[in-house]
């Protein structure tokens, strides 16, 4: 287990090569200034000049993103540079990139936190009911609620919400703030419609192929009450593929509440990631999208490692290298989701 789950973290390095390329290349592209956003609109052309040369930005593309990686060797700080884990300085504030992400991440981890234990609350109940009660009307009806929580968008769903609990009920805070519960349950709720859906029907999917199985008939036989027979047969069964979705979702929402975040006035790192692109801060943007990749590939790795805690028949595969590439498990269980 130890090996493989060195073998993972060292996958970090071309992953993290090719996000970090692909979003270099897109923010060289873009054409904007960083100079005029540092110096304001009002500076001479000698001044922009200067800031550009000062800032690297006069010379080639693969130059400039090498620097980015590799840094240079500061007289005082010794090597700077991604490599080195430093992440450089924001053009706008000019804070260091690294103390901005740790100062807003952990707001983003408490809304991933709440809106993951709200879908896993109510969406695996709920698939555990409409799976033993197959093609019923609660079946159905949890079927169209779950079909609505995955296709609505975030914005809308989002605005719904503070139309009706905040504007006219007044219940609820429009505005979200890590020091106020209260203020957290509208971002909470929108953040984990689309989780909750997606559990929902990777819990049924999963829990109606393990009900066919035949240890499943066997425990009926054997005189089990249909609640243990479910609770302990199936579920714990049926739980893994349910598990690669959820880290998956965990990792979803930690990079991907960026809509949620500006609706409310969220202060997370999702909010910091659009507020840099629009002033095409380039080490904030890198920065941030790097620390993301780098969160989601550990949670992804930590997944892995949870199934060998849940059954250790794959733990023992891990262990004798006959282990499932990564990614089959996962491949697995949406064939069965689209199969239903």
């Amino acid at each position: 287990m130890l090996k493989y789950a060195a073998r993972r973290v060292l996958m970090l390095v071309p992953v993290l090569l090719g996000v970090t390329f692909i979003v270099f290349s897109l923010m060289y592209l873009t054409p904007s200034d960083p100079a005029q956003i540092v110096l304001g609109s009002n500076a001479t052309p000698a001044a922009y000049a200067q800031m550009r040369a000062d800032m690297g930005l006069d010379r080639p593309f693969l130059a400039q993103y090498l620097h980015f990686l590799f840094g240079y060797k500061h007289p005082e700080f010794g090597y700077r540079g991604l490599a080195f884990g430093d992440l450089g300085r924001s053009y706008v504030t000019n804070r260091i990139v690294f103390e901005l992400i740790l100062s807003s991440f952990p707001n983003t981890v408490i809304l991933a936190i709440g809106a993951l234990a709200l879908a896993l609350a109510v969406g695996v109940p709920v698939g555990v009911i409409s799976a033993t009660r197959p093609y019923s009307t609660v079946d159905m009806a949890f079927t169209v609620l779950a079909l609505l929580g995955a296709s609505m968008p975030v914005f809308w769903f989002a605005m719904v919400l503070i139309y009706f609990f905040a504007n006219r009920l007044g219940m609820l805070p429009a505005m979200a703030n890590p020091s106020n519960a209260l203020s957290l349950a509208l971002p909470i709720v929108t953040l984990s419609m689309n989780s909750m859906a997606i559990i929902m029907r990777m819990t049924r999917s999963s829990m109606l192929e393990v009900m066919r199985q035949d240890y499943i008939r066997t425990a009926r036989v054997k005189g089990l009450g249909e609640r243990l027979v479910v609770r302990k047969h199936a579920l714990r069964n049926a739980l893994i593929p349910v598990i690669t979705v959820a880290g998956l979702q965990f990792g979803h929402l930690l990079g991907g509440a960026v809509l949620t975040e500006k609706i409310f006035s969220y202060p997370g790192i999702g909010s910091i990631m659009v507020d840099a692109i629009y002033q095409k801060d380039t080490p904030q943007i890198l920065g941030s999208v790097c620390f993301v990749a780098i969160i989601f590939t550990l949670v992804n790795l930590f997944v892995d490692i949870m199934y060998g805690l849940i059954d250790p028949r794959i733990k023992t595969a891990v262990q004798s290298g006959r282990k499932k590439a990564p990614g089959k498990e996962l491949a697995d269980a949406l064939k069965r989701l689209f199969r239903k």
